[in-house]
């Protein structure tokens, strides 16, 4: 059957449901405002040029669109808070945060979320096998964020670290949790984009968007030592120092050197002898604040950490560590 045939059977199958069809290329398109569009790549040639970066448009309304990215101009904005977009559709998802609007929602389980691409990394869950697996364990994972997430049990690397007390966390999920208990006032000036996969927070959508690449595994932050993808550069120069060793932040009193600079900070306190952060029922000071918030839990009898084999309750995830060898011990004895 010649290609002329074969469009014309294909023309009378896409009438038959509805679509409009393109005559000259067999190619359908839902509206008739898009094969209008599609049907200009055909009949004349892509002549609307960017005179600042020369990249091509077929229609002068995508060039306009376009232009917005060179000189900055953000004609549309939210009349609730201002915030300015370049793009009408740009508004448009914004506006779901103030109205908590969740049009995406799966039709199998009924997850709802702002967001399409929220939407279709969860439904993977539902179709897809495990794409990502560890090489250590056998694991398998949805994404590739999942797994190098997983990898830190086997490194026991811990990178999300709290900014304020200096305690370090496996999952950013952890370290939100720690900052939500111990450190309420951080919530005040807490961001306005949150991913819903990881819970990390964004000052605007585009930041949140690009984000998005790290669970999809569209990250290009690479170590090229082991493999391991991070979402920033930063991440990634602090990640090589482990690989390398090097320790660029050094005391000046004794020495020593660190990985970080705020673990320097720490340090240095034990040689001026400060104690920033006193406990208000006993009056013992202590370096740093995640030492204060486990001290205090002596004074509440609050245990938040409790063994999976006895239950026992512990002040901090290091006892319950410790407290769980003996359990190992046992075992091993008995066999």
């Amino acid at each position: 059957m010649s290609s002329k045939q074969q469009i014309i059977t294909h023309k009378n199958s896409c009438e038959t449901l509805g679509a409009i069809i393109c005559s000259t290329c067999g190619k359908t398109y839902k509206s008739k405002a898009k094969l209008d569009l599609h049907i200009k790549t055909h009949v004349s040639p892509k002549v609307f040029n960017c005179a600042s970066c020369e990249k091509v448009f077929v229609t002068n309304k995508q060039l306009t669109s376009h232009m917005k990215t060179h000189t900055k101009e953000r004609p549309y904005m939210c009349e609730i808070c201002n915030k300015s977009y370049k793009r009408k559709y740009e508004l448009t998802g914004h506006k779901k945060v103030h109205t908590g609007t969740k049009n995406h929602v799966c039709d199998i389980c009924g997850y709802a979320t702002m967001y399409k691409a929220y939407l279709e990394i969860h439904q993977r869950r539902h179709f897809s096998e495990f794409r990502f697996k560890c090489h250590l364990c056998g694991k398998g994972f949805y994404t590739n964020f999942e797994l190098q997430a997983h990898s830190n049990v086997h490194t026991g690397e811990k990178p999300h670290q709290c900014d304020i007390c200096g305690k370090a966390f496996l999952y950013k999920a952890n370290l939100l949790t720690h900052q939500r208990t111990n450190h309420p006032d951080m919530q005040k000036d807490a961001k306005r984009f949150q991913c819903e996969t990881c819970g990390k927070n964004f000052p605007y959508k585009k930041n949140l968007l690009s984000h998005l690449g790290s669970h999809t595994g569209e990250t290009q932050f690479l170590c090229d030592v082991c493999g391991k993808s991070l979402t920033n550069s930063r991440s990634l120069k602090l990640h090589r120092r482990l690989h390398t060793g090097e320790k660029p932040c050094i005391c000046t009193v004794c020495g020593k050197a660190f990985t970080k600079s705020f673990t320097l900070k720490v340090h240095q306190l034990t040689h001026t002898g400060q104690k920033p952060h006193s406990c208000d029922i006993c009056g013992k000071s202590f370096t740093q604040r995640s030492t204060l918030v486990v001290h205090k839990r002596y004074h509440t009898g609050q245990r938040p950490y409790h063994c999976q084999i006895c239950n026992k309750g512990f002040v901090s995830k290091t006892l319950l560590n410790t407290h769980q060898r003996s359990h190992d011990k046992s075992y091993f004895f008995s066999l």
